[in-house]
């Protein structure tokens, strides 16, 4: 098979995206060769985001439950290819990377790999100290507990072939679903690669949804307890 005959599925998680998301679909689509199919699974967004994407030829999912790993179950439920892209909605990432994210996996190179902002570029006021501090933390302690070697355990842009989710026990409805991927296919030996890419500040219209407090925790007790 050749590269372009691959199914590339991506799922953008939105909440109240309506400024950004627009962009998001024609960065990835004007990016990519593949054989796309974009799926947007959106919390009763009731902002105009269903429009948008309709309009944009991408596939909409309303997801009544609550919870940012919720809605990225729900659409790989819905994704067809043989690779699943996962990225934020809200234009922070550079989703003409894309290419650079699947080629590994196309290649048999990598099963699972990130967009990696720490290892990359973080633009002035991209992410705060807060985060930062929380993201290195967290990734110091997953290199030490699974043996391996990223930079950035929280990105929201990455790429994991559908066998490998197959095999994975996606446990987490939370912001810990992003780490859960990677305990999960640590444990069971999958192959954990990365790039650096370029992380930009938030639209000045499109507001974080992250409870620090309570990611955290979640977080904390995937990496030593192995629950959400």
């Amino acid at each position: 098979m050749i590269e372009e005959d691959y199914v590339v599925s991506v799922v953008i998680p939105a909440f109240k995206e309506v400024k950004t998301i627009r962009k998001v679909i024609r960065d990835l689509k004007s990016s990519s060769s593949y054989n796309m199919q974009i799926i947007v699974v959106d919390g009763y967004s009731n902002d105009g985001t269903e429009e948008i994407v309709k309009e944009e030829k991408a596939e909409f999912v309303t997801e009544p439950r609550v919870g940012y790993g919720r809605a990225i179950k729900t659409g790989i439920d819905h994704a067809k290819g043989d690779i699943v892209v996962i990225i934020d909605a809200d234009d922070t990432y550079e989703a003409c990377d894309i290419n650079k994210l699947v080629q590994p996996l196309l290649k048999d190179e990598s099963d699972v790999c990130l967009a990696s902002r720490l290892g990359g570029t973080l633009l002035p006021g991209a992410m705060p100290s807060m985060n930062l501090f929380g993201n290195r933390m967290f990734t110091s302690m997953y290199n030490a507990i699974y043996g391996q070697n990223v930079t950035d355990t929280q990105t929201g842009f990455r790429a994991l072939t559908k066998k490998t989710i197959e095999c994975l026990d996606l446990y987490s409805d939370g912001m810990g679903l992003s780490t859960v991927f990677l305990t999960e296919a640590a444990k069971r030996g999958f192959r954990i690669t990365e790039f650096p890419t370029i992380y930009r500040p938030r639209n000045d219209h499109s507001k974080s949804k992250l409870n620090r407090l309570k990611a955290g925790w979640e977080i904390l007790r995937i990496l030593l307890l192995g629950q959400a």
